[in-house]
């Protein structure tokens, strides 16, 4: 380029000393590289730089502003100075190393260490800078000599440089700075900087300093040039072109960097609730969404989730704790579900929610992957979630064990209906059974800050069932004093919605009474309660029905609640509609089938015989249950019953020891009932035995006789030849079909005749797992490839047990064939809600039920299908008749309790509202990412970046390092394979991605400030433009400023204010949170305890009328707890709990008691003063433990 003569013309000498140059310069900010190396470079001929260590990062870090000086350079051509730029950088060698290359030349050891600290860069935007220097090197225009201690210790930490003009003027600095891309980037440095015309001395000073270090004339510094092994590697790396313009800005990689910032904050602004949902792997319904945002918003005030089946109670949960979680205050959460259900809840925490929660099970920690590894429980209890089944927790030495380990912001229990009160009675609230007592001792204990219940049927048999549940979740004061104020609140309710009777005084006082003291309510109800007609008693139950605790707490979505949402147009897809076909057989008629019959009744005389009689203690009648439901499900259920009894039989015959005990695989679900309800301590069902050989024999002989008669059948079954035509019929439909029986015997024996027909078309699950043909045999196959196959159509009929009802979302099937019935009638709805539930694509779910024509199951469930509706849709508020039913085919009652049930329950009004259907409400879907976000996130991942993203398919994988991270966005990804993750804006991985493309103190117009204390975390994201910050609300917003921004950073100072404030708007967010949760805990806790003292008072003051109706109440309980006997301690106890203070008891009871004795007979007088139902309200388990101190004098 100097050849030319107009080029050489036009050559502009650069001049340091023009430039205003600022005396102290300091980082970390833009002033050492906008200040003075960009500046400086810009101007000089010559650079002479005394640096830090060698390193890739060093040169090309030193390379920054070095194309104004390149330009010069290639101007000059011939003129310019070769080297023009001279860096000595040092090194650190052994003292033996150091005399051999000093006294030998030998610089093999310094080449080795050299050539072990040069790495390729893998930044991009560093690869073009250390390019840019190479080429100079390439070009004879740099050349780079090593510095080394001559003693063998130490470094040459001589930190300086000299930039010199065309004039030979000179810009000095030195001190802290330094050339590697932390130096300049990130770590906070100051350096002097003089001119050669301020401070000639100085520059003297540095460039004679120089001179002699290159040199190597220097007393203590040994300095060689770069050995040329590494110099031909450099100059391999340089660029082909001269370096006259600035490498390209990092745009990418600052677009990405903000990007994904932005999203690992995103679960934490002021909206970003929002983005645990919209990042699910599963889209939430409307429905979900509203129970989502309250229940989360409500911690720790906890929530009754009670959905009906198939509506997606589990899926809330996750969205739940994924909420909590992401710094809401819920960092460690306990899970709490059926044994049989920790693996379908562990699969369903990652693959719809993607969070992997291991599960403790035989003392073990089993991860999701089936990795495991054996711990002791109290090191499991440390997991900050883990799953754990009810029936481990609830075992005394367990649950010790979790109460005193650590605490838990969140405990959830599935099935919550199982933690009921030992005995049914309304006066028992003490009496809990273990799942009850569970719950309460972490409750009450304040080892769980909050709970969070889940349950299709939160009354089973009772009113007070769920009520009990709210007393869990803190509920307390009036509402849970007496159920007597509940009974009245609901009965006022009740009267306004179905008559236009004026409503009672007592019912229209009560609930007016319930509205002031728990409500606040300041206007006075009762004469509009009382006197409203028309409309308005409909509004005023309404408003009733909304101030109560249970539509507070409890979500209960409905088919009706999903039709209100199509209403409002927020739900397109509709639920299907049940078509119920109940289909009766007979084993004879007019053209045979007595073989069956004979056979059939045969078997039934056997088990009414022996079992009605050994049947007694604990378990009467299970067996007999057993025995008669396997007798008329299939005949290979039947025979392998037989061949058990026999074996066991024989045993006792040849006084061998014998387990006295059925095989768990007789009746596993009766086995999971006995565990639930506690019936039999050892949760197992006694065979009934005879205790000598000589029984033994005989019984022995009667089964023989029924297997022969079971062998002469051959082939020969009715049930099943009836069976086949309606699954044909199902099949010529087009439908998927389930047939469900309650035994797995029964489930081998149909898909065996299934697959003669349809060998490769049948599939099977129990809780052994799934099951296929391969034209040779059965072969097992995981939950996931049997849901998957008969997705596909691959499997066309699934043969199942009741494992399948809690264990499989089956909803590719439209049709439920029930082979046989359970005993208990609950587990219908199980059934038929694997197929009946949210993603049915078909417009209706056939529903087959299989009787023997006159037995006991198709009266028992006829009467239930005309009375409850049965079959047809959720019973609801009949669910108390169901339990009946459950007893009647148990044989504890007689089938005319059936009918007598239905017609209680249909005038239990309190029922009627426990299952009373959820409003829809509208809900803002406000989120600042979503899965698009993070997709196209991904897209914005170079290989040339920290972080590289790859995409196979629609398969997402991440290479951070040298480790590849397989990623899944939907359920199907993440089952199809184990080792996928999640990309969750709250993960880790988001974290690390987001911290590997930032650059240490690199200032973006993205200002993200966050706070965190404890399970607490906030986080505030703005924009930096010249004129304002904005505040920035979503990925779409940033991806708009991004596109917009000119690449100008931020001035320091204003930086710095803006983070400031946006760490201080956190900090604020996190302190109003800790408030809010504190103030719900405490006032959890007051209400309580004011309800035991409620229930104190109320006892208390019968008692007192019971002893005396002479003065008042604190002048009877003066003079009785002055006496020396037990009634008088029993005062003083109670004087003990209320404070050792009289009560006001007009004020606090809030009704008159005086009428309660004037009309109680003697014998309830007297009943009432043998104490017990104050002894129960003075040992409620609501008192702090510490009231129970000595009685005082009163």
């Amino acid at each position: 380029m100097a050849k030319d003569g107009k080029a050489k013309r036009a050559y502009k000498p650069g001049n340091l000393l023009r430039h205003k140059w600022q005396r102290f310069t300091r980082g970390p900010d833009r002033e050492l590289l906008e200040k003075l190396y960009e500046p400086g470079l810009a101007r000089a001929v010559r650079y002479d730089r005394c640096c830090s260590y060698f390193s890739s990062s060093v040169l090309a870090a030193a390379a920054r502003g070095f194309c104004g000086l390149t330009k010069r350079l290639l101007w000059l051509d011939k003129d310019a100075p070769r080297p023009a730029v001279r860096l000595l950088v040092n090194e650190e060698l052994a003292e033996a190393d150091v005399q051999a290359l000093v006294e030998r030349g030998d610089a093999e050891a310094l080449a080795k260490r050299l050539q072990s600290r040069f790495k390729t860069p893998q930044d991009a935007y560093e690869r073009e800078r250390l390019s840019m220097l190479t080429w100079l090197l390439q070009a004879g225009f740099l050349e780079v000599r090593v510095g080394v201690m001559r003693q063998g210790t130490g470094i040459a930490h001589a930190k300086f440089g000299i930039m010199t003009d065309d004039h030979g003027a000179a810009v000095v600095f030195a001190g802290s700075g330094n050339e590697t891309a932390a130096g300049l980037l990130a770590n906070y440095e100051q350096v002097e900087v003089s001119t050669s015309r301020s401070d000639p001395a100085r520059h003297s000073h540095y460039r004679e300093e120089f001179e002699r270090l290159w040199r190597n004339d220097d007393p203590y510094v040994f300095t060689v040039p770069l050995p040329e092994a590494l110099r031909e590697r450099l100059i391999k790396l340089a660029s082909t072109e001269p370096p006259v313009r600035e490498p390209r800005a990092d745009r990418k990689r600052l677009e990405a960097a903000m990007v994904w910032r932005f999203i690992s904050e995103a679960a934490y602004l002021p909206n970003g609730a929002g983005a645990c949902d919209a990042t699910m792997m599963v889209d939430l319904w409307p429905h979900q969404r509203h129970v989502v945002e309250d229940t989360a918003a409500a911690w720790p005030a906890g929530r009754l989730l009670c959905d009906e089946v198939g509506m997606g109670k589990t899926i809330e949960a996750i969205a739940v704790i994924r909420r909590l979680r992401a710094g809401r205050g819920a960092e460690r959460v306990l899970i709490l579900a059926p044994a049989g259900l920790l693996g379908q809840w562990q699969d369903e925490l990652r693959e719809k929610g993607g969070l992997v929660v291991p599960r403790f099970e035989n003392e073990r920690l089993v991860w999701a992957d089936g990795t495991s590894e054996p711990v002791p429980l109290q090191d499991a209890l440390r997991q900050d979630v883990l799953l754990l089944s009810r029936e481990t927790a609830r075992l005394e030495a367990q649950l010790n064990r979790i109460l005193a380990g650590p605490d838990w912001d969140l405990v959830l229990m599935d099935e919550a209906h199982a933690a009921r009160r030992a005995r049914g009675i309304e006066g028992e609230f003490n009496s809990g059974n273990l799942l009850l007592d569970l719950l309460r001792k972490l409750q009450l204990s304040g080892k769980a800050k909050s709970i969070l219940l889940l349950s299709a049927t939160p009354m089973q048999i009772h009113p007070w069932e769920p009520w009990d549940l709210m007393s869990v979740l803190g509920v307390g004061g009036l509402w849970l004093s007496e159920f007597a104020w509940v009974r009245s609140y609901y009965g006022c309710i009740a009267a306004l919605s179905k008559t236009d009777a004026p409503v009672s005084e007592h019912l229209t006082r009560d609930a007016d009474v319930l509205l002031r003291v728990e409500a606040s309510s300041t206007e006075e109800l009762s004469n509009r309660l009382s006197f409203a007609v028309g409309q308005e008693r409909r509004e005023l139950a309404r408003f009733l029905r909304q101030q109560s605790p249970l539509t507070q707490r409890m979500h209960r979505n409905t088919r009706k609640t999903l039709d209100e949402y199509r209403a409002l147009g927020l739900l397109e897809s509709r639920h299907p509609k049940r078509l119920v076909d109940d289909r009766r057989f007979r084993y004879e008629d007019e053209v045979g089938g007595f073989e069956e019959r004979a056979v059939y009744d045969a078997v039934t005389d056997y088990i009414e015989r022996r079992f009605g009689l050994n049947a007694g203690g604990g378990g009467k009648g299970f067996v007999r249950t057993v025995y008669r439901r396997r007798a008329s499900s299939s005949p290979r259920a039947l025979g392998e019953s037989l061949k058990n009894r026999k074996e066991l039989l024989q045993r006792v015959v040849s006084k061998q020891a014998y387990d006295s005990y059925l095989p768990p695989d007789e009746d596993p679900d009766l086995r999971g009932f006995l565990n639930e309800d506690e019936e039999l301590p050892s949760g197992r069902i006694p065979a009934g035995v005879p205790d000598n050989p000589r029984d033994a024999q005989s019984e022995i002989e009667e089964i023989e006789r029924l297997q022969n008669m079971l062998t002469a059948l051959g082939s020969r079954d009715r049930k099943r030849d009836f069976f086949w035509p309606i699954l044909q019929e199902l099949l010529d439909e087009g439908r998927r079909v389930l047939v469900f029986s309650c035994y797995t015997d029964t489930v081998h024996y149909v898909r065996d005749f299934i697959r003669e027909f349809h060998p490769s078309e049948v599939g099977s699950f129990t809780g052994e797992g799934g099951a296929r043909w391969d034209g040779s045999l059965w072969y097992d196959c995981s939950k996931e490839a049997i849901t998957e196959a008969l997705r596909k159509g691959e499997v066309q009929v699934l043969v199942c047990n009741d494992a399948a009802s809690e264990g499989l979302n089956l909803q590719a099937a439209s049709a439920v064939v029930n082979y046989d019935l359970p005993w208990n009638p609950s587990r219908v709805e199980q059934r038929i809600g694997r197929a009946d539930r949210i993603g049915q694509a078909r417009d209706s779910v056939k529903v087959v039920n299989l009787f023997l024509e006159d037995s006991v199951d198709d009266r028992v469930y006829g009467a239930l299908q005309r009375r409850c509706g049965l079959f047809e849709h959720f019973v609801g508020p009949m669910q108390p008749v169901l339990a009946v039913a459950r007893d009647v085919l148990l044989g504890k009652l007689g089938e005319d309790e059936v009918e007598t049930a239905a017609r209680e329950a249909e005038r239990d009004d309190l029922a009627q509202e426990t299952y009373i259907s959820a409003e829809a409400v509208r809900v803002k879907a406000d989120s600042p990412v979503a899965r698009e976000d993070l997709l196209s996130a991904l897209e914005l991942l170079d290989p040339d970046m920290p972080v590289g993203a790859t995409r196979k398919d629609a398969s997402w994988s991440l290479k951070l390092g040298n480790r590849r991270r397989r990623l899944g966005f939907t359920p199907k990804e993440m089952e199809a394979d184990p080792d996928a993750e999640a990309l969750l804006p709250e993960s880790d991985l988001v974290a690390e991605v987001a911290r590997r493309l930032a650059h240490k103190g690199e200032l973006l117009p993205l200002v993200i400030g966050t706070n965190a204390d404890g399970p607490f975390r906030a986080s505030v994201a703005r924009w930096l433009t010249p004129t304002e910050i904005i505040d920035v609300q979503s990925c779409h917003q940033l991806k708009k400023l991004v596109a917009e921004w000119d690449g100008v950073r931020p001035e320091p100072a204003r930086y710095q204010e803006a983070l400031r404030a946006a760490e201080a708007e956190a900090a604020a967010r996190i302190q109003q949170m800790k408030v809010q949760s504190d103030e719900v805990a405490i006032q959890a806790a007051t209400d309580q305890q004011r309800a035991a003292r409620l229930r104190l008072l109320a006892e208390l003051a019968r008692f007192l009328l019971c002893l005396s109706q002479q003065g008042d109440l604190n002048q009877t309980l003066h003079e009785h707890s002055s006496r020396k006997d037990a009634r008088a301690e029993w005062l003083r106890q109670a004087f003990g709990l209320l404070g050792n203070a009289y009560p006001d008891w007009a004020e606090e009871l809030h009704v008159d008691l005086q009428p309660y004795h004037e009309g109680l007979p003697e014998n309830r007088r007297n009943a009432r003063l043998l104490g017990s139902e104050l002894h129960a309200a003075m040992s409620d388990p609501r008192w702090p433990s510490t009231s129970s101190g000595p009685a005082a004098e009163v």
